[in-house]
């Protein structure tokens, strides 16, 4: 079965060698495209992620374990965005 497939490619590779390349540049759209996507989709999250403002605020503790002490479950997370119990760090 292999030997008369790598024959009838073998006979009718001229005619084929175009699709070849279409489906090669194909590949390389697809490959530029989902790098652009992905490039577009870590810039929204970073944007997204430079609206969390628990570092900012005078009940972030820096701590591992505790990163806030009057909301630790959503302390540097997306739902922290919007936090009611934040309050600019006091410079002293």
């Amino acid at each position: 079965m292999i030997p008369f497939i790598t024959n009838l490619l073998e006979k009718y590779n001229p005619y084929l060698q175009p699709f070849y390349l279409l489906i090669a540049w194909g590949l390389f759209f697809v490959l530029i495209w989902t790098l652009i996507t992905a490039i577009i989709d870590i810039n929204k999250r970073s944007q997204k992620m430079h609206q969390i403002p628990c570092t900012n605020c005078q009940y972030f503790t820096s701590n591992f374990y505790l990163k806030c002490p009057v909301n630790p479950s959503t302390a540097n997370t997306e739902l922290a965005i919007n936090c009611r119990d934040f309050q600019k760090k006091q410079d002293y």
